[in-house]
């Protein structure tokens, strides 16, 4: 599934070749990326006016063209719309003067107006499930365009390894320099603070994770140089207020709440004993009626059970 994603999203780069910051941009020098570009002309024409809409465009085109060469079953096997996630947030980065931090922004204002006629176009099991992800994340999470951005990088130095890889596959010396690269990469990302259990940051790691084993395994077999080997993915608690946190912290309460019960009750215990004894002591000297003496005991014992009970 690596090299399917990376052969398509190879092509996609090699025919977006432009200058993000360029404030004039023609349609014509992309005719393989402008399918999903505006309609204008009584909508009989597809035209890209800036940046963000060529980048759009080409996004669709990505998604589109790897299920069109490989077929629905693979989409979301391998995780290829995460990896489209994260090539399109990588190029919206490129331009300096990005005004939008986060992907459902952009999608809202970018993606979301051509979708009328994304459905009428063959092929919209590409993008229905890149929606799906988008649509199950936004509501939970923003998703930053800078914070997937890193993980394309680590993407494009597998891709680089899977291409070095092809040209031998009986040789994977000439890779090894890309997958200690990658390692480092990987390590960064492991502990950067947008790593945060159950994100969409720490699923595609996991997934990069699991794609760069499968290459390793490929070439570490008879090879007397073997690629490094990753840390294991152990994200830390995230901080954002969801409902499932707040469950977790409310178990904490109660777990801190019934250790606190049980280690009052003891001292409450060892507290009213002896003053029940001395009580009973003090009742006995003035020679009050056993009968009297018993009743009052239990009441005042009804009471602090009560006391007692109000604490739990």
């Amino acid at each position: 599934m690596l090299e399917k994603s990376c052969e398509v999203i190879n092509k996609i780069d090699t025919q977006l070749s432009v200058n993000p910051d360029d404030s004039i941009l023609s349609s014509e020098d992309f005719p393989g990326l402008i399918n999903y570009c505006p309609l204008v002309n009584n909508d009989i024409e597809h035209k890209c006016s800036s940046y963000e809409e060529l980048v759009s465009s080409a996004f669709i085109t990505l998604l589109v063209s790897f299920i069109s060469n490989n077929g629905d079953e693979y989409l979301d096997r391998g995780n290829f719309a995460e990896y489209a996630i994260l090539w399109l947030c990588y190029q919206v980065n490129q331009k300096e003067e990005n005004t939008i931090d986060n992907l459902n922004d952009f999608h809202n204002k970018y993606i979301k107006g051509i979708e009328n006629y994304i459905v009428k176009k063959p092929n919209t099991e590409a993008y229905n499930s890149y929606k799906n992800i988008i649509d199950k994340k936004q509501n939970s999470m923003p998703i930053g365009i800078k914070e997937m951005s890193k993980l394309y990088e680590a993407l494009k130095i597998l891709c680089d390894m899977y291409n070095e890889y092809k040209k031998n596959t009986s040789n994977c010396a000439k890779c090894l320099d890309e997958a200690n690269n990658f390692a480092v990469k990987y390590n960064d990302l492991n502990n950067d603070s947008n790593h945060k259990e159950g994100s969409l940051y720490s699923q595609i790691l996991s997934t990069l994770s699991k794609d760069y084993n499968k290459l390793k395994e490929e070439c570490d077999n008879g090879q007397s140089k073997k690629f490094p080997s990753l840390p294991q993915i152990i994200p830390p608690k995230s901080s954002t207020h969801t409902y499932g946190e707040t469950d977790i912290q409310f178990s904490d309460v109660e777990t801190s709440s019934s250790s606190i019960t049980s280690t009052l009750i003891p001292v409450l215990l060892a507290f009213a004993i002896p003053v029940f004894l001395g009580i009973s002591y003090k009742y006995s000297l003035f020679g009050f009626d056993k009968q009297l003496q018993r009743q009052y005991l239990r009441e005042k014992l009804k009471k602090i059970k009560k006391k007692m009970n109000h604490y739990i």
